[in-house]
């Protein structure tokens, strides 16, 4: 809860405005606290009474039997700065889909040239998942606010794992792009599911005092299954076929779907349901306008500066993960002459190092943000960096493999450290609670626009000119991107001074 919010709460609970709230007031607080309508009524006078002198004890800190403004805030932050141990059993099981997504990361491009595709087609090939999640992110944020968060992370995996399977079983004929691009389509609609509940999972168990620390498990269950996958998936490729990892990715991921349908229990907040004759009405004219709402939902948040900017940093991350297909693991593979256990080593190398900073990093952004600062002041030198990085790379200051490996690892710690820590964070303290499934989808929009555009149009930047000069196009993007996000997010990062001086202000 924002200060705002949690001051208005004491104002609404200090019902005779004197500025503390005692034991009868508190009665309206157990109230609110208990989210059984059935348990309120069973409950008699004294025993609301008792509850209420209890929570006043609870945050009573010099003993005068009632609770000003500073306690109150003080107790609601003390119990809003814990990680929820819910957060654990979703990142097993996205541990779990991540490990099978990093098999392949080393090996489709390899199995698509071993197929006689081009670069161009390898990049569309790369595109065809995400333009599935693009189709797909709002009808399934949409899904998962109307039937909960639980049944995407149990659906999603489960399309992904036959996505993988029909990459498995594509033929090495001429109909091996268009079996290729149905299959990684299939993968891109499971995968926007998967995200969906998974983003708004986290959501619903976070507060704007340890929102970049819940996430954290999830983004370390993404660093460690993409440490331990390129390798595996590029031993396998070379011990035992190209086939052979998306048979063990499609496994994996069938292994998610049966550890989210057992171990994770459904966070949707439930509401009140109407027990009138027009309630079945209600709830259809209610799923009718979904779709319109979050037309409505998107126009009011794209008008928001912060919004703007962040979505632009969403669409720069997405171009370069769809590019390194069709540039890192092309120009490692084909000139530095790196084999596919060699790629999936050096993606290994680079997520070590970004597994070693994750939890300094969500530590550092709380605590950055609870000190008044605005994330947006990580994130644009974390731009700065990467951007170097890729830049270098590109224009082969250091064509050989520890050098280019090394760079490679750069620009990836620069984004651990300082831009995907906040990203999330940053969005969500953006946008109201209405607006957050939808913001979340917007994000993941903007991801896979990058994707789709990175792959496709850098990969026939790399076939008519070269490889190089597509990574230092990636590069010269992500600088722009950097400028634009600084230049829209300023005027948030002066709100966010003001209100630091004027909390240090009337503390004093």
């Amino acid at each position: 809860m924002e200060t705002d919010e949690l001051r208005e709460a004491f104002r609404r609970y200090d019902q005779n405005s004197d500025g503390w709230i005692d034991a009868k007031e508190a009665v309206q607080l157990v109230k609110d606290a208990d989210h059984s309508n059935s348990s309120i009524d069973r409950k008699n006078c004294a025993e609301l009474k008792v509850s209420a002198e209890e929570i006043i004890r609870s945050m009573d800190r010099n003993n005068d039997k009632k609770i000003c403004w500073e306690e109150f805030r003080e107790a609601v932050e003390h119990a809003a700065t814990p990680v929820s141990s819910r957060v654990y059993p979703i990142s097993g099981t996205m541990l779990i889909n991540f490990t099978g997504q990093g098999v392949m990361v080393p090996v489709l491009p390899f199995l698509a040239r071993a197929a006689g595709l081009s670069t161009s087609e390898l990049g569309m090939v790369t595109a065809s998942s995400a333009l599935a999640r693009i189709v797909s992110n709002v009808p399934a944020a949409l899904a998962a606010e109307e039937f909960g968060r639980r049944p995407m992370l149990i659906v999603g995996p489960m399309l992904g794992a036959m996505g993988m399977l029909g990459l498995a079983l594509a033929p090495s004929d001429s109909h091996a792009f268009f079996s290729l691009c149905a299959a990684n389509t299939v993968c891109g609609f499971g995968s926007a599911i998967t995200m969906a509940g998974c983003g708004l999972y986290l959501t619903d168990i976070s507060t704007p005092l340890n929102r970049a620390r819940t996430m954290a498990p999830l983004q370390f269950a993404g660093l460690l299954g993409f440490m331990v996958g390129p390798p595996i998936g590029g031993f396998i490729a070379d011990s035992y076929g190209l086939q052979y990892p998306f048979y063990i990715t499609s496994g994996a991921l069938m292994l998610t779907a049966a550890s989210a349908m057992a171990f994770l229990p459904e966070t949707k907040r439930k509401l009140g349901t109407s027990k009138s004759q027009t309630g079945s009405d209600e709830v259809k004219e209610g799923k009718s306008e979904g779709l319109m709402s979050a037309a409505r939902q998107w126009r009011e948040m794209l008008k928001n500066p912060d919004i703007q900017g962040i979505s632009s940093v969403s669409y720069v991350t997405g171009l370069l993960q769809g590019a390194y297909a069709v540039t890192t693991v092309i120009y490692a593979s084909e000139t530095l002459m790196m084999s596919t256990g060699e790629v999936g080593m050096m993606f290994t190398a680079a997520v070590i190092g970004m597994a070693a900073v994750t939890k300094p990093a969500t530590d550092f952004s709380d605590w950055f943000h609870n000190k008044g600062h605005c994330r947006s002041t990580l994130i644009i030198p974390g731009l700065g960096l990467a951007a170097l990085a890729t830049g270098m790379r590109g224009l082969e200051m250091f064509p050989t493999v520890l050098p280019f490996t090394a760079l490679f690892m750069m620009s990836h710690l620069a984004n651990a450290c300082l831009i995907t820590p906040n990203v999330t964070p940053f969005l969500v303290d953006a946008t109201t609670e209405s607006q957050r499934a939808q913001a979340l989808a917007m994000r993941n929009m903007c991801q896979d626009l990058g994707v789709l555009s990175g792959a496709i149009s850098l990969g026939a930047v790399s076939q008519a000119i070269g490889v190089p000069e597509s990574i230092v196009c990636s590069a010269g993007l992500q600088a722009l991107v950097m400028i634009l996000f600084a230049m829209k997010t300023s005027s948030g990062r002066q709100r966010k001074r003001a209100d630091k001086m004027d909390s240090e202000n009337k503390s004093t």
